[in-house]
């Protein structure tokens, strides 16, 4: 009899977060969470955003950054000496966005933040979540509705749609910075042997991972076979959705200020 009482208890929570998660306690923590997460580490996750949706295009930036090379004028040996300044910026914004121009350390901490990034997208899935009667209406922009509203709209419009591939930027980011840790996993999921070398499943897992974390190696985009249009639309496409987290954090920083930062100042002004 207690035991039903508990599943009772239990379907009558997992209702109530299915047609009104507003008013569950727990929605409330995690919109905290997601909330203050995005304002503490929103310069960062605007930097890296910016600087991966320029490097999907580093092939044409070295291209750019290389000078012809006029035989006239200089030997072989002296052209190869002289490293173009355009090269060593892009080697410089590859390495900051890496690295953050700190070697090991810097990628420790890039590492700690696509955590914090994949952290973000988990609760920004579950506080876009309105309840059955209403999630159509947050696929879409409704004009009228204030430009409030309208902001907040607008960001979960952007989390909704790119959801997928910003999971994929942050655990493939994960990935880059800590190999080691993910080969371990690996092989704990799908230990090695002779008779699976070459052929399993969490190999493969893990070359993907890595591949569409640029939508792009040596120019041949996904699922193109060499350089083209398709090539070109796979980039574009990266690029955007690489530069969606920029846009995503001006729009939180908006609604922060609103909820946050006005209200504190209307609660100044009023005790003054």
């Amino acid at each position: 009899m207690q035991r039903d009482v508990v599943n009772a208890d239990r379907v009558t929570g997992w209702q109530r977060w299915v047609r009104y998660p507003q008013k569950v306690w727990l929605r409330r923590a995690i919109f905290q969470v997601h909330l203050w997460s995005g304002i503490g580490l929103g310069l960062y996750v605007f930097f890296i955003s910016v600087t991966g949706s320029v490097l999907v295009y580093r092939n044409e930036l070295y291209e750019a950054a290389t000078p012809p090379v006029i035989t006239h004028s200089a030997s072989a040996a002296e052209a190869e000496a002289k490293v173009p300044l355009g090269m060593v910026l892009v080697e410089q914004l590859i390495d900051l966005h890496d690295n953050l121009l700190s070697g090991p350390t810097g990628r420790t901490i890039n590492g700690a933040g696509a955590i914090a990034v994949l952290l973000m997208v988990l609760t920004g899935a579950v506080i876009w979540w309105p309840g059955s009667a209403r999630w159509r209406e947050n696929l879409t922009l409704h004009r009228g509705v204030g430009w409030r509203r309208f902001t907040w709209q607008l960001h979960g419009v952007f989390g909704f749609w790119s959801f997928a591939f910003l999971l994929v930027l942050a655990l493939s980011g994960m990935y880059l910075c800590f190999p080691d840790q993910f080969s371990a996993l690996a092989d704990w999921l799908e230990p090695p042997t002779n008779a699976n070398a070459g052929t399993r499943f969490v190999d493969s897992a893990l070359y993907w991972l890595a591949y569409l974390h640029f939508g792009r190696i040596n120019g041949i985009g996904i699922p193109c076979h060499g350089p083209g249009v398709c090539d070109q639309a796979t980039k574009a496409v990266w690029a955007i959705v690489g530069a969606i987290p920029a846009a995503m954090f001006v729009t939180g920083a908006i609604m922060w200020w609103n909820r946050v930062v006005r209200r504190w100042r209307r609660g100044t002004r009023r005790s003054a």
